[in-house]
């Protein structure tokens, strides 16, 4: 019995038209999910000949001209001062009348309040000793500040006095003659 059943399934299913069954994909006949068209990729990816014309040179030149060249100052001079692509600015109207210009108007007033200078705390003043002991000779301290006394030698010669912090100043002489002596003080 069940024979016959399996054989009158087969023998009924045999005449319904169901493409699955008939076409499976990748296996036999057409494949349904093949992309269509005739492009050279396809007709390549189908390993079919495709006839392709060669790439050629664009004729001609395509490259752009150089640069023009800038205008120098002397070339400048000699056109009037001014540049190539510069546009000549329109002339000034002839003022008739007064020679004295009208009067300004006044400016508007600011809202901002004006902050008034804050004086920054400065260290106590050490009064630079008027004398300071060189190789070359005893230096007038003339000025400096906090940092450098600034020295003028007998022979007109002046110079910088850089304390080092290690008991020691560098004299940097006007003359680019550099030395070490004992901070004074």
């Amino acid at each position: 019995m069940r024979r016959l059943v399996l054989l009158g399934c087969c023998i009924a299913l045999s005449g319904c038209d169901f493409t699955t069954w008939r076409h499976l994909p990748f296996t036999a006949g057409t494949d349904p999910y093949m992309p269509r068209g005739n492009s050279e990729n396809l007709l390549r990816a189908q390993g079919l000949p495709v006839d392709v014309q060669p790439l050629t040179a664009e004729p001609g030149n395509v490259w752009p001209p150089p640069p023009a060249a800038e205008p120098t100052l002397e070339s400048l001079e000699q056109e009037g001062g001014q540049l190539p692509n510069e546009a000549v600015p329109p002339p000034v109207p002839a003022q008739h009348g007064s020679s004295t210009p009208p009067p300004m108007p006044p400016p508007p007033p600011t809202s901002i309040p004006a902050i008034p200078p804050v004086a920054a705390p400065s260290a106590p003043a050490v009064p630079p000793p008027p004398v300071v002991n060189t190789p070359s000779g005893p230096a007038a301290v003339s000025g400096g500040g906090g940092g450098y006394r600034t020295v003028t030698l007998p022979n007109g010669t002046t110079g910088i006095v850089v304390p080092n912090g290690n008991g020691t100043s560098t004299v940097i002489y006007s003359n680019g003659q550099v030395q070490t002596i004992p901070t004074p003080k």
